[in-house]
């Protein structure tokens, strides 16, 4: 005859610990109850409920092996997912590198153009200057040649006889400024005394005309009695100027004339 532990462990090859401890006990309630007349349908009972229990358990354990599936599922396309992340930044690392590089040619090449034009420029100031100088000697030129030709022009044309020379000069205005005067000198016209006052222009415009109403005539006509105004040029810029020039009651002269 068996005892406990050996049912025990005979039924544990077949059911889970819990359910041989159960049925175990059964078997012994069975056993004593045979002695005692118990009815074998409770017997039965007990085993249809414990198989019922064995079907739910299993049941149970379908589903946990159902959803285990699900998070394996899950779990495979989150791996899938971040490996083509990885992939992508990858991607976008190496792109940005290239990016980088190329902010670096950029600012290289920047810096290379911006030394360049820093010596145009600088060559372009200094041009500025050679042309400026230039221009002055050119100016100064004109302004001595109109020295020597303008009082024997002056008297042929107009009857101005100029007394001393002609000389370039400062005139302080009657608000005490000064003046740059490139042609001044003081002669008679009929008689009267007349103060010459002039300017040269390489080539003269419109423009230059009204400047140098404005920024001379104006300014030092009051100073005077009888102002003679005097523009020397070697060409004009348009061929409305000599009229522009006369209109406005200024004399004109050509360096070719001189």
């Amino acid at each position: 005859m068996l005892n406990t532990d050996d049912v025990k462990r005979k039924l544990g090859g077949a059911f889970t610990q819990e359910q041989a401890d159960i049925l175990t006990g059964v078997l012994s309630e069975f056993h004593v109850g045979l002695a005692t007349s118990v009815d074998m349908q409770d017997l039965k009972d007990v085993v249809k409920a414990l198989a019922v229990a064995q079907a739910r358990a299993e049941e149970r354990l379908e589903g946990v092996e159902t959803r285990m599936d699900r998070v394996e599922a899950a779990i495979d396309r989150l791996e899938a997912a971040q490996a083509r992340a990885e992939e992508r930044l990858e991607g976008v690392e190496t792109r940005m590198d290239r990016v980088e590089a190329t902010l670096d040619r950029l600012a290289a090449a920047q810096a290379g153009t911006e030394e360049a034009l820093k010596r145009l420029a600088e060559a372009h100031d200094e041009t500025r200057k050679q042309l400026g100088g230039l221009s002055h000697t050119v100016g100064y030129i004109l302004e001595n040649e109109a020295y020597r030709a303008l009082p024997a022009l002056l008297a042929a044309d107009h009857g101005l006889e100029v007394e001393d020379r002609l000389i370039r000069t400062y005139l302080t205005t009657d608000r005490g400024y000064p003046v740059e005067v490139n042609i001044f000198g003081r002669g008679r016209r009929n008689g009267r005394e007349v103060v010459v006052i002039g300017e040269s222009k390489s080539q003269l415009s419109a423009k230059n005309i009204d400047h140098f109403i404005q920024g001379r005539l104006t300014r030092l006509e009051p100073l005077f009695e009888d102002v003679f105004p005097v523009l020397v040029t070697h060409m004009i810029s348009s061929p409305d100027v000599a009229a522009y020039a006369q209109e406005r009651g200024i004399a004109l002269y050509y360096s070719y004339q001189f």
